[in-house]
């Protein structure tokens, strides 16, 4: 394990393979956890350049994206990239991008979603570009109220990250006012080119419904610069939707990043 001198300004370090860091930040009350896994050709291949996936809910998460991306890569389906774990402290004031006021749920929770995307924007992607050799192609991945606020990037930020996979995305929260402003997006004139993954598992009731219109609504809507994959899996419980898709997602991804030549 390694110190990088170069990220001293940002109080933020990593290892040569991987590392569990609190960052330092000026948007988020909480520092999030990074983690940062780099693919088996990195320090063999030192001219080459990677693109970068962004996994929300890192500790849970990053092992399994980063083991089926470099397994895809091992075998010619799909591309290496470094896999980057942000483990929230906070995780619904963060990924939310409203505060709920529904009774049903926590009322008061949320509303921290574009605090995460500033740090994002301004302290953690610079930061990994400089420390790192990337592409400046970026994915993000995120699973329930981590998978709203992929759908919140898509269309608050969708320069950001050129792919967004949002796993059974919890589009019902709050007052449903994500999927409200991602459906404006996909019908106004705004639309920029994207890759974009849904999925469902076996939930029903609300979250049905209210993902089944912004799904459908997307998908009548799209412009041809969006990149759609869709996916259902109905013996899938809510906590295994993430895992029951990751291969899907990754190799539509791949395909896109081929059309995209990335």
């Amino acid at each position: 394990m390694k110190t990088l001198l170069s990220c001293l300004l940002l109080l933020l370090s990593f290892a040569s393979s991987a590392a569990n860091k609190t960052t330092a930040h000026k948007e988020l009350s909480d520092a999030p956890e990074i983690t940062v896994k780099l693919p088996a050709s990195y320090d063999v291949d030192k001219t080459k350049r990677y693109p970068v996936i962004y996994v929300l809910d890192g500790t849970l998460n990053v092992e399994l994206v980063q083991s089926m991306m470099q397994r895809l890569a091992d075998s010619n389906g799909g591309n290496e990239h470094i896999v980057v774990g942000v483990e929230s402290k906070n995780r619904l004031d963060d990924f939310a991008p409203t505060v709920n006021l529904d009774p049903r749920g926590p009322v008061g929770a949320g509303g921290g979603a574009d605090s995460l995307l500033n740090y994002f924007e301004s302290e953690l992607i610079p930061t990994i570009n400089n420390t790192y050799r990337t592409n400046n192609d970026k994915v993000i991945a995120g699973h329930s109220v981590a998978g709203l606020f992929v759908i919140h990037s898509y269309h608050s930020r969708p320069n950001l990250f050129q792919a967004h996979l949002a796993f059974s995305p919890a589009v019902w929260w709050g007052a449903r006012e994500t999927a409200q402003s991602a459906k404006q997006y996909v019908t106004s004139e705004k639309q920029t080119a994207n890759f974009l993954y849904l999925n469902i598992g076996s939930e029903g009731g609300e979250m049905r419904e209210v993902y089944d219109d912004l799904a459908n609504t997307i998908a009548r809507n799209r412009s041809v610069d969006l990149v759609l994959l869709l996916d259902e899996f109905s013996a899938a419980d809510h906590d295994f939707t993430m895992a029951a898709g990751l291969y899907n997602a990754l190799t539509g991804l791949y395909k896109y990043q081929q059309k995209m030549d990335i």
